[in-house]
């Protein structure tokens, strides 16, 4: 069933305020440059939970820590993913981020295990490792006094490295890294275009519709294709060459491979598989390598706090290669990176639709309606947080922690659907970081603007150029 045209349900009652009419319609047009400016603008002006009519049906947007814990805790059965997942499902398939119900239950049983703390001293000998070669012979290798760098574009090749080593047991550096980047790129910065046009909505309604078929032959959507059709390529070639093996390995690809259902015997589909690989290289490396890079600014502009961690970590870490214990011996720098991901969060906000009426805030939330739970503006909210716009780290040092509401700091969601490698990430950006400012310091260049781009994760738009300084060793 095609949705209803957007603004002619304006005489709905009690939900929450926000543009109607003709404002309405400047916003939806607004949000084809920019989604998160518009939203946070109209939470700014309605108030925390604030409501207009986007691409054919109510747009909700919650920006207040006890709304979003109802949307995504206390009642989230009441919440499915919303149409924003549809891009991602393009990419991705059924994975652990877009899939619903039972096929989600079974994936999600059968992932978790694998980000038990029992597999991440494993892990974090990949990562180091991986750590050390870019520092030896990759991207941050050589690197001389007043040399430029874009670091966000290291750190996707570093972090999706860290991922083919631990997670798909499969080299993704070197010349799959530079394919898989603008690739990625491509998905992330076409695809949000025309997802956020109305036609691409109302297709995605259809039943059967296939849109990695559908969209036009124009420039750009033939371009969504082509990158969809070089990340498809990677997969199959991981999973080709772990296909020819006769043991399947004891990695997500290996047990992906191997397990079958208790009750049917069946194996994953080589398409499940795919999909679930899919997701982990997307979320895997795209959220952990954006992190790190506005760490990397926070740190260039605040000085005081910069020298902080590198005391820490060269009092710490010295000279040696770290392991995970270090990941808790390490506090200022984890407090760092939590910092920055409250100020800058990769996934700056979440998405659902509600199952049936539901009330927030003491507003009815109509059924059908998209949910936006904003989470950049939920963890800088001034009630919550003093001095919210400012870097602080010591926020997060373990003796300042209490007190606070769960929800009012969740970078990586909330709920059942919360991160499955919340834990893997952490460790891997703590332990990166120590390795990285062990060797570099990165100072962010006069003059050369640095903006956001809010698409399916908030990374630095046109890179990250920043000036590198050798540090001291020995």
């Amino acid at each position: 069933m095609i949705p209803k045209l957007p603004f002619i349900n304006g005489g709905e009652e009690n939900i929450p305020p926000g543009p109607r009419g003709l404002d309405a319609a400047r916003f939806v047009i607004s949000t084809t440059r920019d989604f998160l400016g518009p939203v946070t603008r109209m939470c700014a002006e309605y108030g925390p939970v604030a409501s207009t009519y986007s691409r054919g049906r109510t747009l909700v947007v919650v920006a207040e820590h006890e709304m979003a814990r109802q949307v995504l805790v206390t009642n989230q059965d009441n919440y499915e993913k919303g149409m924003e997942y549809e891009l991602l499902r393009i990419v991705l398939g059924n994975g652990l981020l877009t899939s619903e119900g039972e096929l989600w239950r079974r994936q999600r049983t059968l992932v978790q295990p694998m980000f038990a703390k029992r597999h991440l001293g494993d892990f974090t000998g990949y990562m180091t490792r991986a750590t050390s070669d870019a520092l030896e012979e990759g991207p941050l290798s050589g690197l001389g006094e007043g040399d430029v760098v874009d670091v966000n574009r290291a750190m996707m090749e570093l972090t999706l490295d860290v991922v083919g080593r631990a997670l798909f047991g499969a080299d993704l550096s070197g010349d799959t890294a530079r394919k898989v980047g603008p690739a990625m790129n491509s998905v992330l910065t076409l695809g949000v275009k025309m997802a956020r046009r109305l036609p691409t909505f109302i297709l995605a309604n259809l039943p059967g519709m296939d849109l990695r078929k559908s969209f036009g032959l124009n420039p750009e959507n033939v371009g969504f294709r082509r990158a969809v059709g070089a990340l498809d390529e990677v997969i199959d070639e991981v999973l080709a060459e772990r296909e020819s093996r006769d043991e399947k390995g004891d990695d997500l690809v290996g047990l992906m491979l191997s397990v079958t259902d208790p009750e049917t015997g069946e194996g994953m589909s080589r398409s499940q598989v795919a999909a679930e690989l899919m997701t982990f290289m997307l979320a895997g490396h795209e959220t952990t390598s954006n992190a790190l890079s506005w760490t990397f600014r926070w740190l260039s502009l605040n000085p005081d706090a910069r020298d902080r961690m590198f005391a820490e970590i060269d009092e710490v870490i010295g000279d040696r290669t770290p392991g995970m214990e270090d990941a808790d011996r390490l506090p200022w720098t984890r407090a760092v990176i939590e910092e920055s991901m409250r100020l800058t969060p990769p996934v700056f906000m979440v998405g659902r639709k509600a199952r049936e009426d539901d009330e927030i805030g003491g507003y009815r939330i109509p059924a059908g309606s998209s949910v936006m739970v904003l989470i950049r503006m939920i963890q800088k909210d001034p009630r919550v947080w003093d001095n919210p716009e400012g870097f602080a780290p010591e926020r997060f040092l373990p003796e300042n922690r209490a007190g606070r509401p769960t929800q009012a700091y969740m970078p990586f969601g909330a709920g059942r659907r919360i991160c499955v490698g919340s834990t893997f990430a952490m460790i891997e950006a703590v332990l990166l970081m120590a390795m990285i400012s062990r060797r570099y310091r990165f100072d962010l260049i006069p003059g050369v603007p640095i903006e956001e781009d809010a698409s399916v994760t908030l990374r630095p738009k046109n890179g990250l150029p920043m000036v590198a300084i050798p540090r001291p060793t020995g």
